[in-house]
């Protein structure tokens, strides 16, 4: 089964899918509106995303939460995500037709002449399941959350878990939060894992390593404060450490004449293409503040992220939604994010021949995933919610996503070539608790 892309792919679009969360300050106000019912509650959604001749995603996912009469609270959730369609391997158009090698190394496929090279054979499945346990202490004015979780996909596995204590203080206006979580993957790269920095070979045998692994640490500090009676503030400080194999193995670079652009000839390709290496540590830091106000019987909120790490990357977020509420049991949520990302240090669309030949006797970092580019991506959504005559909670949503990217450097012929083509996608979800 070839099933290229699929580490960074996933990752990245999941990390888009997100539905924002019912309790939007986090953890301490979802615990102030959690239920006392003595029942289940249970969530059910199903999410599609679809980019135009890319990707598609189902994502079906069920959740369920029980509050005891101590206010301990124990949830599980369990997601899979259904992904096909096709992945752009990193390389860049060009003016003649190219040909590119299968993961497996069983096989090929082709690009034509001015096309964005695509991999259609595109598949991924993943499973997870995570559970979480909310525990009060200290007469219920500090509380610490118990989490964990299992995710699998076809070459992937990973395991997780996490601890957050919760402390309120000026009569329950104050509370002040420190979380901590841990991360261990398993990849299992289709065909084995590339040599960083050596050609794509023709179909048949290669030589390729074995498998990888990677930890990540994560750390968050954070503030809610309520302000006054229509009025909530939250500030989060969140740092990231993680060490172990980063690549994504099914991405290449094309290597182009320094003074045309045409991809240069490879050893037994017609096309010169070299796989990607980055660093195999990452640190990434980041700052969050979000205020939510109720305004005149409606509720509004916005908020501002702004991350950086140690490979070069900086994004900015700003995260916007207005809930008119209609009536008791009907309200009409609009939603809009921009992102705008700066580039690694690493980043390159393509390069040169004299620029490969210093990078692969450097032995340095190199990587053409437009996702580590520069970049601006605009949701613009609308979300509709509804009591149904049993009083359960309902809603539907709908959002357009527009991701913009530039290239590094343009070289000769390149100039007429869409090297970064934008990627534009429809989100809908359905939601359903009771």
């Amino acid at each position: 089964m070839d099933k290229p892309n699929i580490k960074t792919t996933t990752h990245d679009m999941r990390t888009l899918l997100k539905s924002a969360s019912a309790c939007l300050l986090g953890a301490a106000t979802c615990a102030q509106a959690q239920s006392t019912d003595d029942a289940w509650q249970t969530d059910v959604a199903v999410l599609a995303y679809t980019e135009a001749d890319r990707v598609s995603a189902f994502e079906p996912a069920i959740a369920l939460k029980k509050t005891f009469d101590d206010e301990s609270v124990l949830g599980f959730k369990l997601v899979f995500d259904a992904l096909t369609g096709a992945s752009a391997n990193g390389a860049v158009a060009s003016d003649t037709s190219q040909t590119f090698t299968r993961p497996s190394g069983n096989g090929s496929y082709d690009a034509d002449a001015g096309e964005t090279p695509l991999d259609d054979t595109f598949r991924d499945t993943r499973v997870s399941l995570s559970a979480s346990y909310e525990q009060p202490l200290a007469e219920r004015l500090e509380k610490v959350i118990w989490g964990g979780n299992v995710s699998r996909e076809y070459d992937f596995i990973s395991l997780g878990g996490s601890a957050t204590f919760m402390r309120d203080i000026n009569r329950r206006n104050t509370t002040f939060s420190a979380g901590f979580s841990f991360e261990l993957d398993s990849i299992k790269p289709v065909g084995g894992t590339p040599i960083a920095l050596t050609q794509m070979q023709a179909a048949g045998p290669s030589t390729r390593g074995g498998n990888e692994n990677r930890s990540m640490l994560e750390m968050l500090l954070g503030v809610t404060q309520i302000i006054d009676r229509n009025t909530l503030m939250q500030f989060n400080y969140g740092l990231a450490v993680s060490d172990g194999y980063h690549n994504d193995p099914y991405k290449i670079v094309s290597v182009v004449d320094d003074t045309t652009g045409v991809v240069v000839a490879g050893e037994s390709l017609a096309g010169k293409y070299l796989y990607e290496s980055r660093p195999n540590t990452r640190t990434k830091h980041s700052v969050f503040g979000k205020v939510k106000r109720y305004v005149a019987g409606d509720v509004a909120d916005i908020s501002y992220r702004y991350m950086w790490d140690d490979w070069g990357v900086a994004s900015s977020t700003v995260d916007m939604h207005y809930r008119f509420n209609i009536s008791p049991s009907w309200y009409l949520e609009p939603h809009v994010r921009v992102y705008i990302q700066q580039a690694a240090d690493f980043y390159n669309t393509s390069i040169t021949t004299t620029q490969a030949a210093d990078i692969v006797t450097a032995n340095d970092h190199l990587s053409a995933d437009y996702r580590l580019g520069d970049m601006d991506a605009t949701t613009l959504g609308l979300k509709l919610g509804w009591l149904t005559p049993g009083g359960n909670a309902s809603s539907v949503r709908l959002e357009l996503y527009q991701q913009t990217g530039s290239a590094s450097q343009v070289i000769g012929s390149q100039s007429g070539q869409d090297l970064v083509p934008d990627v534009d996608a429809v989100i809908v979800q359905f939601n359903y608790r009771f």
